[in-house]
């Protein structure tokens, strides 16, 4: 129970964006006009942000105190963050056009392997 302020506040960072994503997959399954997909895109470059930010802190705790030293609860935190940032880099990749919207994760692994 040491960590569950720590857990709490990592909720509600993660509330925002995984809602603006669960309102826009709604909206996309109701066929709304007012661009529900935006909604999506909105939560997962947030996640992404978020993300990046979490494993930026933990690699300067694991600078500072070293792998052994690391309470598990960081560590499981950033599989965590690294799990959720890989979407997230791929929508920021498309975002940036710096791959094409339409492709879908076998085409992009296709893609880097074959540069």
């Amino acid at each position: 129970m040491q960590y569950t302020k720590k857990l709490i506040i990592q909720f509600f960072i993660l509330f925002l964006p995984v809602y603006s994503i669960i309102d826009g997959a709604i909206g996309l399954a109701h066929d709304d006009l007012s661009h529900p997909d935006v909604l999506v895109l909105f939560g997962v470059l947030v996640i992404g942000i978020i993300s990046l930010v979490n494993i930026l802190i933990f690699i300067s705790k694991l600078f500072s105190l070293g792998w052994h030293n690391i309470p598990i609860y960081y560590k499981i935190m950033f599989v965590f963050y690294l799990i959720l940032i890989i979407p997230s880099l791929i929508s920021w990749l498309s975002f940036f056009e710096i791959i094409p919207w339409n492709w879908n994760a076998i085409e992009f692994i296709y893609y880097l392997v074959h540069r």
